[in-house]
């Protein structure tokens, strides 16, 4: 065992918790793909599978390179990084791959994920900065609020769940960081009055498009032969999301009305099962037909209705398969994954490492609750995954730097232990001394 210990540096804890979730995820994304697998390429699951256990391999590469980096390296050039960014994000803005009305991706590669946690590891280096200085709302602006809004606000209008989530773990780290409570309230009024300009807007800039676009395919109409008309027309212009949202809240409001109409408990009893709520019910079923211990690994049903069954309701597939007891063991693996973070936090507070950790370990715990609330039907559809066990190439492979960086952060305090227990006490009083005068 000591040269798993040599090879895998930090804490060892976090390391069998990924572990686990490595060997939850191959189990859980090969049941939940058969079906897929199948209508696909009329066969067994055998090749998806060994291309997502070549994915969760790269995702334990990228830990591994992280965790061997030391974390200080993190906090030099993370202004140039974090920049970077905010370009990809605008980029993906216009020119990403557009997937049910909204842009999230370049080359099938999510740039929020990269971009989430640029901006913890941004946050964790300035907080400690200005957390030592005598400041005032205007100095933090340009150093602090400033990034938040620009990372935040393009991710906003694409991907809600995911800009909501990442806001609040800047908020949480703000609070922890001791950032004054008046400041942190004046950035969340300006964020909220930003979200309500832009939803005033969206929906005229968005008729301005579509005239537009009705105007080219009319020009393309009386000249059919016209290539440079004939592009345009291909180019169909981008739907306004506030109407999207909009016409997801009018759907389950008109659902709960006729539910209401037809004598049944709106709030659990389903009407009928559509395009709009078929992955919220099924879900439900798995979950329900699960029991306490589950039907077993590969006997779920569920998954050949689910829509999504390998990533955003991949925790229903755990829950029937593995029942009420495999589901609550999932939930305990990432809830340990934060508990570890907090223990540094206790060990070096207010450290650059210490709130990069928690403000990694946060998020990714809020989104897989909020995965499991989506998949036991508490919360809307949001598109989260349940973080290095749903399938995705990007969200596995940022999900392992990311832990890779926690583990950095352990490795460094357990190398900082380990040269202190080797020193003498009169090295330890003299280096400690020395310290106190420089301070």
């Amino acid at each position: 065992m000591s040269w798993i210990n040599k090879i895998l540096k930090g804490d060892r804890v976090i390391w069998v918790v990924m572990l686990i979730l490595g060997i939850i995820s191959l189990l859980a994304v090969y049941s939940a793909t058969s079906s897929e697998a199948y209508v696909r390429i009329g066969a067994y699951n055998e090749k998806v599978l060994l291309k997502h256990a070549a994915t969760l391999f790269a995702g334990f590469v990228m830990m591994f390179i992280a965790s061997r980096i030391n974390y200080r390296h993190y906090s030099r050039a993370i202004e140039l990084v974090l920049i970077s960014c905010f370009i990809l994000l605008i980029f993906t803005y216009f020119f990403g791959s557009r997937i049910n009305g909204a842009s999230r991706s370049i080359m099938g590669f999510q740039t929020s994920e990269l971009a989430k946690i640029v901006l913890i590891a941004y946050l964790a280096k300035y907080i400690v900065v200005w957390n030592n200085r005598d400041y005032t709302f205007k100095d933090l602006i340009v150093p602090i609020f400033l990034p938040i809004i620009l990372i935040v606000g393009p991710i906003f209008p694409e991907n809600l769940s995911t800009a909501a989530m990442l806001f609040v773990v800047c908020i949480v780290m703000l609070y922890i960081g001791q950032i004054k409570f008046s400041y942190i309230m004046a950035l969340i009024g300006i964020v909220v009055l930003g979200m309500g300009l832009y939803i005033l807007t969206d929906d005229m800039v968005a008729n301005i498009r579509q005239n537009r676009y009705e105007k080219v395919v009319a020009a393309y109409e009386l000249h059919p032969d016209d290539a440079r008309l004939k592009e345009k027309v291909k180019k169909k212009p981008r739907v306004s999301r506030v109407k999207t949202w909009q016409g997801r809240i009018e759907a389950a409001k008109e659902e709960r009305e006729a539910k209401i109409a037809a004598g049944l408990d709106p709030d659990h009893s389903p009407l009928q099962i559509d395009d709009r709520n078929a992955q919220k019910m099924y879900a439900k079923i798995a979950v329900a037909r699960g029991g306490l211990f589950g039907k077993g690994s590969g006997k779920s049903t569920q998954r050949n209705f689910l829509p999504q069954p390998f990533s955003d309701c991949i925790y229903a597939i755990i829950i029937e398969e593995y029942g009420l007891v495999g589901g609550v063991f999932v939930m305990l693996l990432y809830i340990i994954l934060l508990t570890r973070s907090i223990r540094i936090m206790k060990k070096r507070p207010l450290t650059f490492g210490a709130l990069m950790a928690f403000g990694i370990a946060f998020i990714l715990i809020m989104q897989a609750m909020i995965n499991m609330g989506v998949s036991t039907g508490l919360l809307p559809v949001t598109g989260q995954q349940l973080p290095f066990v749903s399938r995705g190439g990007s969200s596995m492979l940022m999900t392992g730097f990311a832990v890779g960086m926690i583990l950095s952060v352990t490795r460094s305090l357990e190398e900082q232990t380990e040269d202190k227990s080797q020193k003498t006490e009169e090295v330890i009083e003299q280096e400690e001394m020395e310290v106190a005068h420089e301070e």
